[in-house]
């Protein structure tokens, strides 16, 4: 799939190959032994999702104090029912995390040179400090994060934002994302070429709006 630029999710895709991260934490309170029910999880991440993003970008959190935190914060709700998990799954998060950096950096490296490179991601504020900790902003052209821009997938307008500033038209990008609604759908909408990231062995929920269907990186 020749492409004259590439833009890349950034939760899920250059951190972590398909793990989403409300899975990705689901995941590792299961690996340490916690039993709570995957709703109460839910409702605790997506709190601490919430309540995290103001001091993230006021921080510039880099990526140990940023999880640490958001777990932190999962213990309002979860309190002493998930406390003992706590250190185990920031730690194994930030593994995890650093592990699909080494990926993403492999990636990157090659596609240097013959195209265009950007990230767009909803996130903190903080993306930036994430992407340096990462070694992975030498390789790009442009950064798109929504809380910078006022803009947030899946509106198409920040994947047209995005092409605007690589001076390309979307028909010329390539999106690769692991959320199917929120990389997937709106970057087609747009004209670019899409490529789902997906964990496992996972169907795409619509076969005709992803051009491809990766399990790696590496398959780029």
């Amino acid at each position: 799939m020749p492409a004259a630029g590439y833009l890349f999710d950034y939760g899920g895709t250059l951190d972590g190959e398909g793990w989403h991260w409300f899975d990705r934490t689901v995941h590792l309170y299961r690996r340490a032994g916690c039993e709570l029910p995957v709703e109460r999880l839910k409702e605790a991440f997506y709190a601490a999702d919430r309540d995290i993003a103001g001091e993230a970008r006021e921080r510039r959190y880099r990526l140990r104090p940023l999880i640490e935190r958001h777990v932190e914060l999962q213990m309002a709700v979860l309190g002493d029912d998930g406390r003992r998990f706590a250190r185990d799954v920031a730690a194994g998060f930030c593994a995890m995390t650093e592990e699909g950096w080494r990926a993403a950096r492999i990636l990157l490296g090659r596609l240097k040179g013959q195209a265009k490179l950007g990230v767009v991601s909803n996130f903190y504020g903080n993306l930036e400090a994430q992407l340096d900790e990462a070694g992975l902003t030498v390789f790009l052209d442009t950064v798109v994060e929504s809380v910078q821009v006022g803009l947030e997938k899946p509106d198409p307008a920040i994947y047209r934002l995005a092409a605007e500033r690589l001076a390309l038209s979307p028909e010329t990008i390539v999106m690769v994302g692991d959320n199917f609604e929120r990389d997937v759908r709106p970057a087609k909408a747009t004209g670019m070429a899409t490529i789902w990231l997906r964990r496992g062995r996972a169907e795409p929920p619509e076969a005709s709006v992803a051009d491809r269907v990766i399990g790696a990186l590496a398959e780029i």
